[in-house]
């Protein structure tokens, strides 16, 4: 979710976590270059900041406060629940008493029952603006709904007023008008100039028409983006355990049509049904992320173990039975690198490092908290709304936790990626119907609230547009892009 003053920029992933001290302590920095008489100032200045450095979480630097962030996770997760008492729920615990008292606690269910009537009971989309007359949340779901509303300090609802029906957004951009390969090269060079900063390649069937870089790595420094800088790559990690699995299929060690009590113990009677297949085919029933507001100082970065990752997931409510509907989770990814360390022995990390990234070269390639002998400017810097560490680089964000390993906290390249997906499409990684599994048409996004964003459009036969970014990847200017390659791809009916 990110929170602006103006126009707000939509999250299709997840709210914006808050920034933790130690993010701090992990900083890694420039070699810079100083006068011996300066050293003893620069370590005294070094030393009263860390013993002046907070220890409790701060509030996220341009994202909501945490208060309002609990709040709004739990009013999402009221909406989307299949449980009917959820809202009643809700409005019971997070509405202050006098609203109860003014407007009625019926009336108050009664109005999110309709937003939950006009999303679907499915939210896709958050984002929460700041206005002249309080907080706008704008929900998409099936259709989109905009909810005024007030909050206290500790994060009670004081206004709440009726949720406002609203066209679902779409992206247009004029700049993309009649785009075509002859003249993609033009148009990303005017992106370049009017503030893109990112790294591209477009294939056209045997033909490169755009290997290039814009922009800046590093605004603030006048660092140039270059075709090795490297950049968070949001749930693109899912890849690379789709791969894994199909590895081990492909070697006899699992079968898609086990079920998660093979692997896992004491596994909940209503998941003893559940097996490799749902996980990966987005039919677990599974929720979409594990993490506690009350107890993860951040969504994506709190350190959690696999055992813990394991229990919460498994433990959890099922949205739908196994197999009976279609809902995509992170959290099933996350299942799934787990079963590929109890299926094979060596740790996820190992296990990808050594089958994947490996074989194929990929050198510029690893996990938050890695440098791979890396200089700070060869990283990619995000510019928010969620800012961790200085500068806010995978480096700086701690080892990647098992509330997203499988199904996050990595970094790449543009040609590390590239040679992935050539590897996928080649079959050379894997083979026969384990290969097939990855392969044909396809078109993938992946980012986070720390700025990074990469996205990619196949055909299947040839045709094929990879960037990634370091921007507002949820942006209507970047959706816009990623629409307008993914028709020059794959043009369709519009």
């Amino acid at each position: 979710m990110s929170f602006s003053n103006t126009a707000s920029a939509r999250s299709t992933m997840r709210l914006t976590s808050s920034v933790h001290a130690r993010s701090a302590i992990r900083t890694s920095l420039p070699t810079l270059a100083l006068s011996p008489a300066l050293l003893p100032a620069l370590l005294l200045a070094l030393l009263l900041a860390l013993l002046l450095a907070p220890t409790a979480p701060l509030g996220a630097q341009g994202g909501p406060p945490p208060e309002v962030r609990t709040t709004v996770q739990a009013l999402v997760a009221a909406l989307e629940s299949p449980d009917s008492t959820a809202v009643n729920t809700f409005v019971a615990a997070r509405t202050a008493p006098a609203l109860q008292q003014r407007l009625t606690v019926a009336a108050l269910r009664l109005r999110l029952q309709q937003a939950r009537a006009t999303l679907g009971a499915r939210v896709d989309d958050v984002s929460l603006e700041r206005t002249d007359s309080g907080l706008l949340l704008k929900l998409v779901g099936a259709n989109a709904v905009q909810i005024p509303l007030e909050l206290d300090s500790t994060g009670m609802i004081t206004r709440l007023d009726e949720a406002v029906a609203r066209a679902v957004p779409t992206e247009t951009d004029d700049r993309w008008t009649g785009l075509t390969w002859d003249n993609l090269a033009e148009r990303m060079q005017s992106m370049g100039a009017s503030g893109f900063s990112g790294v591209v390649v477009a294939r056209h069937g045997a033909d490169t028409v755009v290997r290039a870089a814009y922009g800046f790595a590093d605004s603030s420094t006048n660092v140039r983006t270059t075709l090795e800088t490297v950049y968070g790559i949001g749930s693109t990690p899912i890849d690379f355990t789709v791969s894994g699995i199909m590895l081990l299929g492909q070697r006899g060690k699992l079968a898609l049509d086990d079920s998660v009590g093979r692997w896992f113990a004491n596994v909940p009677a209503d998941k003893r049904g559940l097996t490799i297949r749902h996980l990966l085919t987005g039919r677990s029933g599974l929720i979409d992320f594990h993490d506690i507001p009350a107890q993860d100082w951040d969504p994506d970065l709190a350190w959690i173990d696999r055992a813990t990752a394991e229990q919460r997931i498994l433990s959890s409510t099922l949205l739908f039975a196994p197999g009976s509907d279609d809902r995509h989770s992170h959290a099933a990814f996350v299942l799934l690198a787990a079963l590929i360390e109890h299926v094979d022995g060596r740790s996820y990390r190992d296990f990808v490092r050594a089958e994947i990234l490996e074989p194929l070269q990929m050198t510029r390639t690893g996990y938050y908290g890695e440098r791979l002998g890396l200089r700070v400017a060869d990283f990619a810097v995000g510019p928010g709304p969620s800012l961790v560490g200085l500068p806010n680089i995978p480096p700086n964000w701690g080892p990647t936790s098992w509330l997203v390993m499988g199904s996050g906290g990595m970094f790449s390249t543009l040609d590390d990626m590239t040679r992935y997906y050539d590897a996928i499409a080649n079959g050379t990684l894997l083979s026969g119907v384990w290969a097939q599994w990855q392969q044909g048409p396809s078109r993938d996004a992946g980012g986070s609230d720390r700025g990074f964003f990469i996205h990619r459009a196949s055909n299947g036969r040839g045709n094929t547009i990879l960037f990634l970014m370091n921007g507002e990847g949820r942006s209507p200017a970047t959706r816009a892009m990623a629409n307008a390659f993914a028709q020059l791809v794959e043009p369709r009916a519009r």
